[in-house]
């Protein structure tokens, strides 16, 4: 199979020249790959603070009972503190893209847990005892110990079929852009 092209003008021999020029233009491909990162980063923050499911429309999996008195009002499945939403970020290594977190914890979220953890010494502020906040904190000195965890898999990272079709739009977009500019 091949293809041929008859250019009968200088001019339009320039145009497919710069063309193809634009297509092949490394960063073209670099803002390209920041541009997807940043769209991928997004439905992942967009995941985690407002959907609750898994990229395949699974959703969470609910707190257990007793986690779930331990919880206030503005927190909800994997948000506490807003830590791990925080943290989600994307980096682009040479054609790839990468989106996740370094949050020591954030894969017994994505891929669940089920284990003992080794919890080091530690010094725990208290600041309310039996449903009353304390007038001032309170420290308290806390020995090592092993705890049992169950912790279900939460996936937060990976593409919904919406964030495809999404990612899809932007690329054609973007090369739309680039060679409109090219023409």
């Amino acid at each position: 199979m091949g293809i041929s092209v008859q250019v009968r003008h200088l001019e339009e021999l320039k145009r497919y020249e710069s063309l193809i020029e634009s297509l092949g233009n490394p960063n073209h491909k670099r803002e390209l790959l920041e541009s997807i990162g940043s769209i991928a980063e997004s439905q992942t923050r967009r995941r985690i603070s407002d959907e609750k499911t898994a990229p395949d429309g699974t959703p969470w999996q609910d707190w257990s009972a007793g986690y779930e008195k331990t919880r206030h009002s503005n927190q909800s499945l994997l948000q506490g503190d807003g830590d791990l939403l925080d943290s989600i970020q994307f980096y682009v290594s040479g054609s790839k893209v990468h989106v996740g977190s370094s949050l020591i914890y954030a894969p017994a979220h994505q891929d669940g847990f089920t284990g003992t953890v080794n919890i080091p010494a530690h010094t725990r502020r208290i600041t309310q005892a039996f449903g009353k906040v304390l007038s001032f904190p309170v420290y308290q000195n806390v020995s090592a110990f092993t705890r049992a965890m169950d912790i279900p898999q939460r996936q937060f990272l990976g593409l919904s079929g919406d964030n495809k079709i999404e990612l899809l739009e932007v690329i054609g977009d973007f090369w739309n852009e680039v060679l409109s500019h090219a023409a």
